[in-house]
C-alpha cells in the first residue's frame, strides 16, 4: 500500500469530525430558517390555492381562482402602481443620498469618525421611534416643517393628510432610515479605490466631476448595484411607516401592496386572497431582482 493511500485513510476520521462539527453549527440556524421562513412560505403558497367554504366546513381547493380575481380587482391594480412608484422613489433616495453622504464622509476633517457613527445611528433607530419622529416633524398643525414654511411666508402643507403628498412623504421617511447603512457600505467601497488613480487623473488635468464620473462611479458600481437591489426590495416591503403614519390613507393614496395584504388578511379576513397577493409580490420581487442582475449587472465594473 503506497503512502498516499495511507495518508487518505488517516484523514478520513478528521474529515468526518469536521463535517459533523459544521453540521452541528449549521443545524440551529437551519431549523430556525425552516420553521420561521421556509415552512410559512410553503403554507402561504398552498393557502393561495384554497378558499373559505361558505358553509363553514374549512377550506376548499379552488386552483387559480384567487389569482384570477386579483387580476380583475381594480383596487389591487392601483396598489401595484402605487407600490412601483413608492419603491422607485425610495430606491432613488436611498442610493443618491447614501452616495452623497459617503462622498462627504471621505473628507479628512477632524471628528470624521464621529460623523460616520451619527450617520449609521439612523439604522439603529426602530421603525416605531422613527415613525413617531417623522409624524411630529410632518404634522400639519405645529409640525417643524410647516413652521419652517410659515417662517418663509409659504403656506403649510398636509404632508401626511393629503393624497398628493402622503406617498412621497412616506418614501422620504422610509429612505431616511437606510441612508446611514448605505453610506457605510459606500464609504467602504470608496476606500477600496486606489488613491493613485485620483492622483494620475489630477495630474492629467481632470476636474472633480470628471473624476467622479470616470473613476469613482465605475469602480464603485459593484457596491452601488448591491445597495440598489436592497433599496428596491426595501421599497416593496416597507410596512411599519405606512401602518404607523397613514394606515393606507388618505383616500387609499398610500395603500401599497404589502399593506393591502395586511388589510385583506386581518381586517377583511380573506386569508386565502391575501396569500395569493403575497405570493405574486414574492414572484415579482424575484423577477425584478433577476432583471436588475440581467440588465444593470452587465454595467457593473468589477476591476
Amino acid at each position: 500500500m503506497d503512502r498516499d493511500t495511507l495518508r487518505q485513510r488517516d484523514l478520513k476520521p478528521w474529515r468526518l469530525g469536521e463535517s459533523l462539527e459544521g453540521l452541528g453549527l449549521f443545524l440551529p440556524a437551519g431549523l430556525l430558517l425552516l420553521v420561521f421562513t421556509l415552512w410559512p412560505a410553503v403554507q402561504a403558497v398552498l393557502l393561495s390555492f384554497q378558499d373559505e367554504d361558505p358553509f363553514g366546513r374549512g377550506r376548499v381547493f379552488v386552483g387559480l381562482a384567487n389569482y384570477a380575481e386579483l387580476l380583475k380587482d381594480p383596487h389591487f391594480r392601483q396598489s401595484v402602481l402605487l407600490t412601483l412608484r413608492f419603491a422607485l422613489v425610495v430606491a432613488f433616495l436611498e442610493v443618491a443620498l447614501g452616495l452623497v453622504a459617503a462622498l462627504l464622509l471621505q473628507y479628512p476633517v477632524p471628528g470624521i469618525a464621529l460623523f460616520r457613527t451619527v450617520f449609521f445611528m439612523t439604522t439603529a433607530v426602530s421603525t416605531a421611534v422613527a415613525a413617531i419622529a417623522w409624524g411630529w416633524f410632518l404634522h400639519p398643525v405645529g409640525g417643524l416643517l410647516n413652521r419652517l414654511l410659515e417662517g418663509m411666508d409659504l403656506p403649510p402643507q398636509g404632508w401626511l393628510t393629503t393624497p398628493q403628498w402622503a406617498l412621497y412623504s412616506l418614501a422620504v421617511a422610509t429612505a431616511w432610515q437606510a441612508i446611514g447603512f448605505n453610506a457605510i457600505l459606500l464609504t467602504a467601497g470608496l476606500q477600496d479605490i486606489p488613491e493613485e488613480l485620483y492622483e494620475a487623473a489630477r495630474i492629467d488635468g481632470a476636474t472633480g466631476p470628471v473624476i467622479l464620473w470616470r473613476i469613482t462611479l465605475p469602480l464603485l458600481s459593484p457596491v452601488l448595484f448591491f445597495v440598489g437591489v436592497l433599496a428596491l426590495v426595501r421599497g416593496f416591503t416597507a410596512f411599519g411607516q405606512i401602518h404607523l403614519l397613514t394606515r393606507g390613507g388618505p383616500s387609499e393614496s398610500t395603500m401599497v401592496w404589502i399593506y393591502r395584504v395586511y388589510q385583506e388578511a386581518f381586517f377583511n379576513f380573506r386569508f386565502t386572497y391575501a396569500a395569493a397577493e403575497a405570493v405574486i409580490l414574492f414572484l415579482l420581487l424575484v423577477l425584478l431582482t433577476g432583471v436588475q442582475f440581467r440588465i444593470l449587472g452587465r454595467r457593473v465594473f468589477y476591476g
